[in-house]
């Protein structure tokens, strides 16, 4: 029997967590081998990645499996990574013909741990590179490769299960010990599948069992394959074949709204009145095509939907900022962004976000002359809110950052948003104050509201830096507030 019966898997499509005043989750993402890093969620794999991640991924599968039922399992995979090893099967003779780099002296590797999947560092006659080795297949020590890789769709949504058969192995003979099976994924976001647009492989499980349940991963719209590999102490002999094209019965749908949609200071460029509007990209199926930034200026006494004129504007999907110019004084803006997806010949419209930006409430307008880009693009690090407390009959909420340099002046605005008792949902311009220090208390909150604080620099020279860094959060109800405050007075 196989010994130990620890698994991990990675999983995808996490939705952004938000951050209350009730509660704080921090949501962690990494780009690793051994994780799908389309899928950016931290697992025991990313774990791993992140303590050796300058080792190739089969590798430290070996060195796993070697360890798996070591009493101090950390320290033995590490020392058997310092360690090194050879990967089994033979460097090609010198008289074989070798692949292109037979022609091209150079050397691109110093030992087998360097080369990927199953190839090894071999020396050829002017040269040395990574080439696929010669008799794996009858290499003793070695489980044989996993057959007939199926992928079936679970009973819950986004959810997967894969199956193997193993190969018939004589490794418990040659001493092999435990076997673990690392699998691979790669995938391309569309209606039809496409083999040339798939991904690169990345290794998403590795588990003892024969198959291996992956939830929250797939996404709809994607096409899957998977591939396994059985790797015990002494290597493995590679990949099985992939298994047919896979996708999920499930429709995508549109993206949600773009997130954390605020807008920066009002500068003078040019005589006209300009902003700077940022937002978060939202959670979507589909890998994001464009969005689309509408913003309208509002008639003084019409009804709330009319406007003078609508403008919109096309922005690169990796663009999650939009400069607005030409704004006029005294005026009401209703500013939209919504994100876009393809789906084969269907364009999906994701959700709008939407505020509402006043140009005569704002006070931080520039009587001179700025141009944005010779402004600090500086941006504060370690943003957080500390704790809301009642000083003074008031509610008020502590925000603290990190210090970069001395001397430094900061610019705090913060933002009410919509609050249960008040029918207008727009985002509206609240107070701004300038500090030294590297804290601020923001008053005359509301309960039960939702607010947006923004922080940037201020250099000496008073050049406000057009990178705003904000975090937001909403306030409790007064009655549950009460429960740990008893002092405050409200209805």
């Amino acid at each position: 029997m196989i010994g130990g019966r620890r698994e991990s898997q990675c999983c995808g499509g996490a939705r952004p967590i938000e951050m209350t005043a009730s509660s704080a989750v921090m949501v962690v993402g990494a780009r690793v081998v051994l994780v799908a890093a389309a899928f950016g969620v931290l697992g025991a794999l990313g774990k791993l990645r992140l303590r050796y991640g300058q080792y190739e991924g089969l590798f430290v599968a070996r060195c796993e499996a070697r360890c798996w039922q070591a009493p101090g399992r950390s320290a033995c995979v590490k020392s058997c990574l310092s360690k090194g090893g050879d990967k089994p099967g033979y460097c090609p003779t010198k008289n074989t013909t070798l692949s292109p780099f037979a022609a091209v002296c150079m050397e691109t590797c110093n030992v087998d741990t360097q080369c990927s999947g199953i190839t090894k560092c071999c020396r050829h006659s002017c040269g040395v590179t990574c080439q696929p080795p010669q008799e794996l297949n009858s290499a003793v020590g070695l489980s044989e490769i996993p057959k007939d890789v199926k992928v079936t769709e679970g009973r819950r949504k986004r959810t997967i299960v894969v199956e193997w058969t193993p190969g018939e192995t004589s490794y418990l003979d040659e001493g092999g010990g435990t076997i673990l099976y690392l699998i691979e994924e790669r995938h391309y976001a569309g209606r039809h599948f496409i083999e040339s647009r798939l991904s690169e492989w990345t290794a998403c499980a590795r588990t003892v069992k024969k198959s291996q349940v992956l939830r929250h991963f797939v996404k709809p719209g994607r096409w899957y394959q998977f591939r396994v590999a059985a790797v015990n102490e002494n290597g493995t002999k590679g990949y099985s074949e992939n298994s047919l094209p896979f996708s999920v019965s499930i429709t995508p749908k549109p993206p949600k709204a773009p997130q954390n949609m605020t807008v920066g200071p009002l500068v003078i460029i040019n005589g006209s009145i300009s902003t700077e509007l940022r937002w978060s990209p939202p959670p979507s199926d589909l890998p994001l095509q464009r969005y689309k930034v509408f913003w309208s200026r509002r008639l003084h006494g019409a009804k709330a939907l009319d406007s003078v004129l609508v403008h919109q504007q096309v922005v690169p999907r990796d663009q999650t900022h939009f400069l607005l110019q030409n704004l006029q004084p005294n005026s009401l803006y209703f500013l939209q962004v919504q994100a876009l997806v393809q789906f084969g010949k269907d364009r999906l419209k994701g959700e709008k976000s939407g505020l509402v930006l006043n140009t005569t409430n704002y006070t931080n307008v520039s009587g001179s002359s700025l141009m944005l880009d010779n402004i600090s693009d500086s941006r504060i690090d370690g943003l957080q809110l500390q704790k809301l407390f009642w000083s003074q009959n008031d509610l008020r909420a502590r925000i603290i950052w990190k210090s970069k340099r001395e001397s430094l002046r900061y610019t705090v605005t913060w933002w009410s948003g919509p609050c249960q008792e008040t029918a207008n949902g727009y985002n509206h311009f609240r107070l701004a104050a300038t500090t030294r220090a590297t804290h601020f208390d923001l008053y005359d909150l509301q309960f039960n509201c939702r607010y947006r604080v923004s922080v940037r620099e201020v250099s000496s020279q008073g050049m406000k830096s057009i990178q705003d860094t904000s975090i937001t959060f909403t306030t409790p109800k007064c009655s549950a507030f009460r429960t740990s405050h008893k002092k405050i007075k409200c209805h």
